[in-house]
């Protein structure tokens, strides 16, 4: 993160702020959604293993059976 600015604690009360430019500030919760997104699809995978709906492969071939 280029060009930050920390405001210090005693302008706002005791909490730390850091200023970033909107364009940053919208790529670092577009990477959040992404993220987030991902870990939904990693859980509802585990999840379907533990069931038993997965099967297990030993070649790409197998799955366009």
């Amino acid at each position: 993160m280029e060009n930050t600015l920390t405001i210090p604690r005693r302008v706002t009360h005791g909490e730390e702020l850091i200023v970033i430019r909107r364009k940053e500030y919208e790529k670092l919760q577009k990477h959040l959604a992404e993220v987030r997104d991902a870990l939904v699809k990693i859980r509802r995978g585990e999840k379907e293993f533990r069931d038993g709906k997965t099967r297990v492969i030993k070649s790409l071939a197998e799955l366009r059976q």
